[in-house]
């Protein structure tokens, strides 16, 4: 055989094991754009109107892809971005891929194994009935909105087997001293069947966004504004623990979806105060027409602090139109109203200032685009 001959054969062969491996791998570019405006009826004492980004949803950006092992095995990766659509300026503190950062191996019969940046079991199993509420408990300390993501995470999401899925997963500190400073562990069961699905879930972030772990499990997310109770209302101190636990799911029938969610929450602050937070949630969605969903849920919110003795108090009702004018774009208008009561002191509708008194209403109309 010739060299001429051989060469060509070794060139073909190289071309058609990489065309074999393009076929077998995938990336795909996605992403959602979300805007519109917002009137506040009571903001530090005034009425405001505001240009606002992530009225239907948060805008992102997102690569997603996947390879072909064979037998059933994938390696997979997501890369997700998020953004201020007003601004241009990037969320989750500024950070490249601040919503979703991770690598890893997935089998038909074994399950998921993911390592990077990414959401805990409570996000990931009771987020959806939040989401379905049109609205956010107050301060969203139950983290069913999805403002904390866990950094340096091993997650695990099972296959379904007999109608149950399970998953872990936990952030390491990275604090060679005591692994136990900004740490992460959370887990969570659901079970789906037909028209019902229901899950069960924990999450426990240890001394989050600890100064002396910086690069730890919970990132300078924690320090947000939105998140308001982060601190201590006896002292200002910032959260030595915090639990979440909660059950909740869904009930359709016919063109209505029910959701019910509950959520208890721990705060265990640094001046050795506590707050627990009941979070109660309850939803409908009923496909009108084709093109018209409607929504309505109510939320209960009541709270203890044991050194004060406080016990405040929230309720907040929403309602939304959403019109679907393509697959792709839709156009919603929503009104939330909060009130507070108890020993609450304000209002706060999650994502604006706080009210001068103890009612708060939101009117949005906003707009959104999936590519």
């Amino acid at each position: 055989m010739n060299k001429w001959m051989t060469g060509t054969m070794v060139v073909g062969g190289l071309l058609a094991v990489q065309g074999a491996a393009q076929a077998q791998s995938s990336v795909q570019v996605y992403g959602l754009l979300s805007a519109g405006i917002g009137y506040v009826s009571d903001e530090n004492g005034r009425n405001v109107t505001h240009a606002l980004s992530g009225t239907n949803q948060n805008p992102r950006i997102g690569f997603r892809g996947q390879e072909d092992l064979g037998n059933g095995n994938k390696a997979l990766f997501v890369l997700e971005n998020g953004f201020n659509v007003m601004t241009g300026v990037a969320a989750q503190s500024g950070r490249l891929f601040g919503r979703q950062s991770f690598v890893g191996l997935s089998s038909d019969d074994k399950g998921t194994l993911t390592l990077g940046r990414q959401y805990e079991a409570v996000k990931d199993l009771l987020g959806p009935v939040v989401i379905a509420s049109n609205g956010v408990h107050i301060g969203d300390n139950d983290n069913g909105y999805n403002n904390l993501r866990v950094q340096n995470a091993v997650k695990y999401v099972s296959p379904t087997i007999g109608n149950f899925a399970f998953t872990g997963l936990y952030g390491f500190s990275e604090n060679p001293e005591s692994s136990s400073r900004n740490r992460v562990y959370s887990a969570g069961a659901q079970y789906k069947a037909d028209a019902f699905s229901w899950a069960l879930a924990y999450s426990r972030l240890d001394h989050p966004n600890a100064a002396e772990s910086p690069n730890g499990a919970i990132g300078n997310d924690y320090g947000s504004s939105l998140l308001i109770f982060n601190k201590s209302a006896v002292k200002g101190v910032g959260v030595d623990s915090q639990a979440i636990a909660g059950t909740g799911g869904f009930y359709n029938v016919g063109k209505t979806r029910f959701g019910a969610l509950y959520t208890n929450v721990r705060y265990h602050y640094m001046d050795q105060s506590n707050l627990t937070l009941q979070n109660l949630d309850l939803n409908l969605n009923h496909k009108l027409t084709q093109a018209l969903n409607l929504g309505a849920s109510y939320f209960y919110t009541t709270g203890k602090y044991d050194v004060v003795n406080k016990t405040p108090k929230w309720h907040q009702v929403n309602f939304q139109a959403d019109y679907f004018l393509s697959r792709r774009t839709d156009v919603a208008i929503t009104w939330s109203y909060q009130k507070a009561a108890g020993d609450a002191t304000f209002a706060r509708v999650f994502g604006f200032g706080t009210s001068s008194g103890k009612t708060q209403s939101v009117l949005i109309l906003g707009m959104r685009h999936y590519f």
